[in-house]
């Protein structure tokens, strides 16, 4: 009987495994009232996955936006091929779990970056100091053992719409930012991000248009 206890016991922890080192998580950013960021959540793993599930929190003043489908904007990155699949559905206590599965259980490519990415806008009223938590995250790997990741906050600042470089004013400065993203030049993340200012996903003239329009309607 005893013996039976111990093997049971060892079965479990094998199939749900612990990992310290893995990690799931978003990057701490700004984004200004009224603003659609596309938002990556990045998966840094010394373990080979080829499947994951989250719970994602979302504070006050921050939605994930849905399509004409009712369906949450969750995209997948370039670390997962076509065989990926990514599903979502609204939880009881309001976080939205988050689901990404492959038949053929093929693995994740690479061992850091973007998974994917969310479509999040905040209300007109946002004013920043909130908190985004990834929370009860577990990676499979492809022979079945799964792993829990542990929990994860992002911190999230209310930010002035069109300002790119963030120096709390929109001027020629945050046009010269995005014309040089546009040009091949290298920036953090926080700035790509908000160099999107019309939030298509893209950093191309229609942003400079953008930023220019608000420049001269001040």
């Amino acid at each position: 009987m005893r013996r039976s206890i111990i093997l049971i016991t060892l079965a479990v922890i094998a199939a749900l495994a612990s990992s310290g080192k893995d990690r799931l998580y978003i990057e701490s950013f700004n984004i200004a009232a009224g603003q659609t960021l596309q938002v990556p959540i990045l998966l840094l793993n010394d373990t080979a996955y080829s499947g994951l599930q989250t719970d994602l929190y979302l504070p006050e003043g921050l939605s994930l936006d849905m399509n004409d489908n009712d369906e949450y904007i969750i995209d997948l990155t370039s670390r997962l091929d076509k065989s990926h699949t990514v599903a979502s559905r609204r939880l009881d206590d309001g976080a939205i779990r988050i689901y990404v599965t492959s038949v053929s259980t093929r693995e994740f490519l690479g061992n850091s970056g973007a998974i994917m990415t969310l479509s999040i806008t905040a209300s007109s009223g946002f004013n920043g100091a909130a908190v985004i938590a990834l929370r009860n995250s577990v990676c499979a790997e492809a022979i079945g053992t799964r792993h829990l990741l542990a929990d994860e906050i992002c911190e999230v600042n209310a930010s002035m719409k069109f300002d790119v470089n963030g120096d709390g004013e929109i001027n020629i400065a945050d046009i010269n930012v995005i014309t040089d993203i546009i040009l091949g030049g290298t920036v953090d993340e926080l700035t790509r991000r908000r160099a999107d200012v019309n939030g298509d996903g893209e950093i191309n003239i229609a942003d400079i248009n953008t930023v220019t329009d608000a420049i001269l309607s001040k």
